[in-house]
């Protein structure tokens, strides 16, 4: 059972959203047992990833770049009609009066009253289930799968940028201050709001009250305003404001591409493309170092939020309990909150060696941090994969709680819409289906970024010998972590 921690500073600035707490469970009903011992299925995983770097070898390319096929489809009538500036311009109103909670200025005080007046039964208010499933499961898998929407509907982004418009026509003057971003402070700030959205999931046992959730929303809404009224909207949006970074690196690997109208002539519909996924991370800059850092935390935390949900880190909490039993209530918060921050740690760690042993073996002149983040966004397909896999069944299922919460979002005997009554069915999907899906998703998330990375390692080395065979110790690393992704998904299935 998580114990809180005593970091209400730091939680005052918190995220707006907070992912699932022991509130809700991603577990099932039903029992399922393997048909053959896990030992084999993650052997079979990392040796397709080892055939997989065969054929990569052979047939990968180094001027893969744009060139990748894309279809631009605003060449079709109907598109360039939802790109015109008129459209999009609705749409923006419409995201900023009313839709989801992230997405409308009305849905959002809706959230926050629901979270400071409602109920206090998280399975009976909004504010869990629309922050933890709606927004930051659901908007994970749109953004990978489908495209960055987040980049059009940020509400945040609308409201300042209507609060912009409405003062320069009032006062002939700009609402922000414009004042310079320190350039060594790039996107620390997103790192640091990203960790502490991560201890607030994984130990923060308040983040189960949508009172929390709530005031945790408002005081990140007030955070980000204020930095884009002393920085400038897009200034904060590119280096703090976390979920635009994250939604980013996402929708990176979607089939999509969407490029917002400029206003310097050059062009003003939106810009709407398909290309197959993965594609746009292979002409994706070179991230800097915070960045390269944000992206490894990502993929850290959600093995960790896995990994703690295990038998093992059960022995582990007692084993090391009588070291923090001063903490009384909080010791296993300790604990846990220490392994949150020595995962990361371990996970940058690992790569920055696996970079430097890929420039030992073609005698690089490039260091292992120009390595990291030359390699960096390579993770992202893992990132997405571990995500399926962590969190499909908690949003097929705790997602139906929708249907009964949007007639009640306050459970004050509420029926709306005509759906308060709705049951949750746990078997819309099960175990067997969720264990087959999540050895497909981790495993071709792996090959996926084995092919990334090997198209980075043509373009960073000379010759396509050094290519592959810097790869080794990716290849070592990629075929290891599928392993130890499927050990830890398998846990509450063999621990059953």
């Amino acid at each position: 059972m998580k114990r809180p921690l005593l970091l209400g500073v730091l939680g005052a600035i918190g995220l707006a959203v907070l992912m699932p707490s022991t509130a809700f469970a991603h577990g099932f009903g039903d029992r399922y047992d393997l048909p053959v011992p896990l030992g084999l299925y993650m052997s079979a995983a990392g040796a397709a990833v080892v055939l997989s770097f065969v054929l990569i070898g052979i047939f990968a390319r180094r001027d893969i770049g744009d060139r990748y096929p894309q279809k631009n489809l605003r060449q079709w009538k109907a598109v360039r009609l939802l790109g015109h500036p008129v459209t999009l311009e609705l749409v923006r109103v419409l995201s900023a009066l009313g839709e989801s909670v992230l997405f409308s200025a009305l849905t959002f005080i809706v959230y926050l009253l629901a979270g400071l007046f409602g109920t206090e039964d998280p399975n009976g208010n909004l504010v869990p289930t629309m922050t933890w499933v709606v927004f930051w499961v659901g908007f994970a898998y749109v953004s990978a799968l489908v495209g960055d929407i987040w980049a059009l509907t940020n509400p945040w982004k609308i409201i300042f940028g209507y609060a912009e418009a409405l003062t320069w026509k009032a006062t002939g003057r700009d609402l922000a201050r414009y004042e310079p971003y320190p350039e060594r402070l790039s996107a620390w700030p997103a790192v640091l709001l990203f960790l502490i959205f991560a201890w607030v999931e994984i130990v923060y046992t308040g983040s189960g009250v949508p009172f929390n959730i709530a005031a945790l929303a408002l005081a990140y809404s007030v955070v980000t305003l204020l930095g884009m009224w002393w920085f400038g909207r897009e200034e904060w949006l590119r280096n703090g404001e976390v979920f635009t970074i994250v939604f980013g690196f996402l929708a990176a690997f979607a089939p999509t591409q969407i490029k917002e109208p400029t206003d310097d002539g050059v062009s003003t519909d939106l810009g709407f493309s398909v290309r197959p996924w993965g594609a746009g991370l292979l002409a994706i800059p070179q991230p800097a170092l915070p960045r390269a850092v944000l992206l490894v935390l990502m993929l850290a935390t959600v093995s960790f939020d896995g990994f703690v949900e295990t038998g093992t880190w059960t022995e582990i909490l007692l084993d090391f309990f009588p070291a923090f039993s001063f903490l009384g209530a909080n010791a296993f918060s300790g604990i846990t909150t220490i392994g949150l921050i020595l995962a990361p740690l371990v996970f940058f760690g690992v790569f920055a060696l696996t970079a430097w042993l890929m420039g030992w073996l073609v005698n690089s002149s490039l260091s292992s941090m120009e390595l990291v983040r030359i390699f960096v966004f390579s993770l992202v397909p893992i990132a997405l994969a571990y995500h399926i896999a962590h969190f499909f069944s908690f949003l097929m299922i705790q997602g139906q709680r929708m249907f009964s919460l949007v007639s009640d979002p306050f459970e004050w005997g509420w029926d709306l819409f005509g759906t308060a009554d709705y049951a949750i069915d746990i078997g819309v999907v099960n175990a067997h289906f969720v264990w087959f899906l999540s050895i497909a998703a981790i495993v071709v998330g792996h090959i996926v970024a084995v092919y990334v990375a090997h198209v980075y390692a043509l373009r960073a080395f000379p010759g396509k010998g050094d290519a592959v065979r810097s790869q080794y110790p990716m290849l070592v690393l990629m075929a290891g972590y599928t392993m130890v992704s499927l050990w830890i998904v398998a846990q509450p299935i063999v621990e059953a």
